[in-house]
């Protein structure tokens, strides 16, 4: 999976993020392995590419922000991805014993 294809899913349309998305695939691409106790070889199956795809668009928001209060300043971020995102794995996933 390249830079090319994640930004043709997202409609990215500029090469703004092109650095961005470049050193984050791989890191997705290693976690979905983990999370499914799977390899999936040479071509990703395309539950994962959605995954990756989703996984990057969710981390290019800025710092996550989930809600924000301004009367007594209160902030809460979202840490991790979505059930929403991560149900994209769910068909690849391996038990391991």
């Amino acid at each position: 999976m390249d830079i090319q294809n994640v930004k043709n899913m997202l409609g990215i349309n500029t090469d703004k993020h092109d650095s961005y998305i470049s050193e984050v695939i791989p890191l997705f691409i290693e976690q979905a392995q983990e999370y499914c106790n799977n390899t999936f070889g040479e071509e990703l199956p395309a539950g994962v590419k959605l995954y990756v795809a989703k996984a990057v668009q969710h981390n290019m928001n800025p710092s996550n922000v989930k809600s924000r209060t301004m009367g007594n300043v209160s902030y809460s971020y979202e840490l991790d991805l979505p059930k929403s995102i991560t149900k994209y794995l769910a068909p690849y996933k391996k038990v391991r014993f």
